[in-house]
């Protein structure tokens, strides 16, 4: 399934629950609005208002999830071009290595006088 409908139908599941909880958590007062006694008011308030709050709970969860997914991806892309664009730079150095030369020049290395052991010249 191609990645924009599918975020398509997240944004879309996202935005039909939390509008679902509204319209919950709205019955649930306009049947509250009226009744002064809080027995009558307490199938209201579980009703409309604890459901109507889960699915709006539920609605930012899932988009959450599709926002997630959408950074995923961007970062996926991220790191594939990055290694796209390292794996160029290491053929162009190995290709300017390959054709590089190397010249040096080895010198001789300077004498050193040793001093021959020193006793032995005292004895003589």
């Amino acid at each position: 399934m191609n990645d924009r409908v599918r975020d398509l139908r997240l944004k879309a599941l996202a935005g039909t629950l939390v509008l679902g909880g509204l319209v919950c958590v709205l019955l649930g007062f306009l049947g509250v609005r009226r009744n002064d006694d809080i027995v009558l008011q307490m199938p209201y308030l579980a009703s409309g208002g604890v459901v109507g709050l889960a699915l709006i709970s539920l609605g930012a969860l899932v988009m959450i999830q599709q926002q997630m997914q959408e950074q995923s991806r961007r970062a996926a892309a991220v790191t594939e071009s990055l290694e796209e664009w390292k794996e160029a730079a290491l053929a162009e150095l190995r290709a300017f290595l390959e054709s590089a030369t190397l010249e040096l020049e080895v010198r001789n290395p300077a004498p050193t006088h040793r001093m021959e052991n020193s006793s032995a010249s005292v004895r003589q």
